[in-house]
């Protein structure tokens, strides 16, 4: 069986063969084996009460994050970068990151380069994601190297996540914008 495919026997919760349900029973304790590299998958109740408090929430959040990226989608719609892809028909999109792809060719400065300045503006910022095969997990499990998914490589280090949260305030949406329109524009070919 290949690393990192769970078999069909085996439980997700941490890779194992069986979970505590079937290991500690009336029958008695059972043994189990570690079948792949593996995550605790559930959570605890007191993470389920926030959840359930947070569900009351959802649609007023997600309307919020439509209102932000809605602006920061006009806002940069000029800049040396390429707005995320908008919803598609018969889907809803979650919101969850607003990620630019950075025009490096029209840009004098790397996603990195950018990034720090935005921080020192006190910007926050993510990167959002790298490419699997530069993870040291798959580099040694698969033998993965750096240019072997040389498409998929160049699109991490061009993106940056800009701050997305329904308890932004107006005046901090603006601030976010004023930032990154500066400091692209100073970066600007």
């Amino acid at each position: 069986m290949p690393i990192g495919r769970p078999a069909s026997r085996c439980s997700p919760l941490h890779g194992l063969s069986a979970d505590a349900w079937k290991r500690f029973s009336d029958a008695g304790f059972k043994h189990y084996e570690l079948m792949v590299p593996g995550s605790k998958y559930n959570m605890m109740d007191l993470q389920a009460a926030f959840g359930l408090y947070q569900l009351a929430r959802v649609e007023a959040n997600l309307e919020r994050r439509r209102q932000i990226w809605a602006r920061q989608d006009q806002a940069f719609a000029d800049m040396p970068a390429f707005l995320p892809a908008g919803e598609e028909e018969g889907t809803r999109h979650a919101r969850h990151l607003h990620t630019l792809l950075l025009d490096i060719g029209r840009l004098r400065a790397d996603r990195d380069e950018i990034q720090a300045a935005l921080h020192r503006q006190r910007i926050g910022t993510g990167i959002h994601y790298r490419t699997l095969d530069l993870h040291q997990y798959y580099r040694e499990v698969f033998g993965d190297s750096p240019g072997n998914l040389t498409n998929a490589e160049w699109i991490p280090d061009c993106t940056l996540s800009l701050p997305l949260s329904p308890t932004l305030r107006g005046e901090d949406v603006e601030s976010v914008i004023l930032a990154v329109r500066r400091i692209l524009e100073h970066f600007a070919r």
